[in-house]
């Protein structure tokens, strides 16, 4: 009988609503936000392009080309940034100097273009440790799909991957950061002890192997 009772009160908590909690959560329903827009800088190279905010802080934002695609450009688009053809972007954003990266707590953008698309984000947590999310797929449809990350409960943005499968990217634009950045650690440095214990036996394996 006790057996019994214990299965329905097991149960019986399997059906009840449980609290969602979400780091990072997404909203395809359009484009919200009122943040800074990225303008168009220039191209760095072949795969990367760079933007600024058009706000007091004007810091830099890094567009990746991870999919080697040669036809992958950027330009101006009124008052934002456009990035035209890949199927696999990384962005990042940089101070003003370009040299230290930041975490934002919002991202907005729109895509155009064919297939079916995935998100993977890097997000700094509250104890500052870094974790994964991955988000997908989205199947374009035609004419711009908005898309609207949100860091929620402390936590940042530190780098979102757009993954395009089984077609490209023609345009990303409307591209708006809604909340004034943060400096972020590295993953290496936010790792802490651990991982400089992890990254130090991972350098003398490497040179142990080289002497071997």
């Amino acid at each position: 009988m006790t057996r019994l009772l214990s299965g329905m009160a097991l149960a019986l908590c399997l059906l009840l609503p449980m609290p969602a909690h979400a780091d990072i959560i997404i909203d395809t329903t359009g484009q919200g936000g009122t943040g800074n827009n990225v303008i168009f800088t220039s191209i760095a190279s072949s795969n990367l392009i760079l933007g600024r905010l058009n706000g007091q802080n004007d810091e830099v934002v890094r567009f990746r080309d991870l999919s080697g695609n040669g036809a992958f450009s950027g330009a101006a688009n009124g008052n934002d940034i456009k990035i035209v053809n890949t199927s696999d972007l990384d962005i990042t954003i940089f101070d003003r100097d370009n040299i230290g990266q930041l975490g934002v707590t919002r991202e907005v953008f729109s895509i155009k273009g064919d297939g079916t698309i995935f998100f993977h984000v890097t997000a700094l947590e509250a104890d500052g440790t870094f974790k994964n999310f991955n988000f997908g797929g989205y199947d374009l449809g035609t004419g711009q799909n908005g898309f609207d990350f949100q860091a929620i409960n402390g936590e940042r943005i530190f780098d979102l991957d757009l993954v395009n499968i089984g077609g490209t990217i023609t345009d990303f634009e409307h591209y708006r950061i809604d909340v004034t950045p943060s400096v972020v650690p590295s993953p290496i440095a936010g790792a802490g002890l651990p991982g400089l214990i992890m990254l130090l036996a991972g350098f003398v394996g490497w040179h142990r192997l080289r002497r071997a």
